[in-house]
């Protein structure tokens, strides 16, 4: 199959959908089908066409940026260039699913989109804003798409935009082959952090504020001295942060280690104690943090939100939390740091629900919809 995959942001970007697309068009092209990722030349010191890992790149200039939103100039001069089999979108942000929405809709080439999350935009103004394009554009692609993917039921059902529908359910995926337990290198680790004699809660993610993170750094107020947390990860918010860091008088224990290099963040997940997930919105709909987390045997703390909370079965592969509630946060994660008996066993059961999310097991299941949507179009 010629496959298209269309996403707003890609590697180096860093971010939940972006390693997605990678691992995925990665993998599908290990299993000998041509791949090409479409997207954003965001950074002109980039290539505007390379290959790697198998996968061919091409990035659109831009118009401009709308609120983190990539504006492309001339995305549909790629279709008129280029043929696929497949072209799958991910979205949002929507403006790299619209083009192929609209133009392919009558040329008979199968769309798919995973609609990742809602557009929920905290900021009044631009709240009316994000609201007038997901009526007028998001609901469009959803509605011209051959088929849509959702990544779980809970987010499905809570969705006004894909309530009109029935999505099929397809989870993101994590590189279980890249995060997995290693106890030699857990220890060495730890004691590279200095980590030793103390129990350590980590973060990993973007540094914006629907992630949560204030929550969580103000919860350490109610934990022992000998809990400290590490926050991995890059952002807007960084500033805000070490503001509040400071503020609550907690920088002894709270450590902001920046962007942490892809090679290094599997003996990071090891080293810690527990993982958290402290989101508040629907801007995070699945957390790839907390399975890539359940692979390396950490247990997770997740907020009890749609989506997210459906990773994780509630005291099998870690916890639940309340999301914007700091004592909340901390009095669970006080029933994980005490227990190591139950976090060795979360540990344990969470490398086997890891495997439910391989890339190996999400990419077969994309090529059985690929091929089901072309042998539809083209019954015998």
């Amino acid at each position: 199959m010629k496959i298209a995959q269309l996403t707003p942001y890609y590697n180096p970007h860093h971010g939940g959908v972006e390693s997605f697309v990678r691992d995925l068009s990665t993998q599908l092209s290990a299993r000998g089908h041509d791949v090409t990722v479409i997207t954003s030349w965001y950074d002109r010191s980039l290539a505007e066409r390379e290959e790697a890992d198998g996968v061919r790149i091409i990035r659109v200039p831009l118009v401009a940026t709308i609120l983190r939103t990539p504006i492309p100039w001339g995305l549909k001069h790629v279709f008129e260039r280029e043929r696929f089999d497949i072209v799958h979108s991910h979205t949002p942000s929507p403006s790299f699913a619209y083009i192929p929405a609209r133009k392919l809709m009558k040329s008979g080439v199968p769309t798919v989109v995973t609609y990742h999350c809602d557009s929920d935009i905290p900021s009044r103004m631009s709240s009316l804003f994000v609201r007038g394009v997901d009526r007028f554009v998001t609901r469009r692609i959803i509605q011209r798409s051959t088929k849509v993917l959702v990544t779980t039921k809970t987010y499905s059902s809570t969705s006004s935009n894909v309530w009109t529908i029935e999505p099929e359910i397809v989870p993101v995926s994590a590189n279980t082959d890249r995060f997995h337990p290693d106890r030699e290198d857990r220890a060495r680790t730890r004691r590279k952090f200095n980590l030793e004699g103390r129990k350590a809660v980590l973060f990993v993610g973007r540094l914006v504020r629907h992630k949560g993170v204030q929550f969580l750094i103000e919860s350490m107020r109610y934990l022992p001295d000998d809990c400290v947390l590490l926050i991995a990860g890059e952002g807007e918010y960084s500033g805000t942060l070490g503001r509040i860091i400071r503020g609550l008088g907690v920088g002894g224990r709270v450590f902001m280690l920046g962007g942490v290099p892809d090679n290094l963040l599997p003996s990071l997940y090891r080293a810690a104690d527990v993982v958290v997930v402290p989101s508040t919105a629907r801007l995070e709909a699945f957390s790839i943090a907390a399975i890539e987390s359940m692979a390396s045997g950490t247990p997770v703390l997740v907020s009890n939100i749609p989506g997210v909370r459906e990773v994780i079965e509630d005291g099998v592969h870690g916890l639940r939390s309340e999301p914007m509630d700091p004592r909340n946060i901390a009095d669970r994660l006080k029933e994980l740091l005490s227990n190591e008996e139950l976090r060795r066993r979360m540990g344990e059961n969470g490398v086997k629900r890891a495997a439910e999310f391989s890339i190996s097991s999400v990419a077969e299941r994309m090529l059985s919809i690929y091929s089901g949507l072309l042998k539809s179009d083209n019954p015998e």
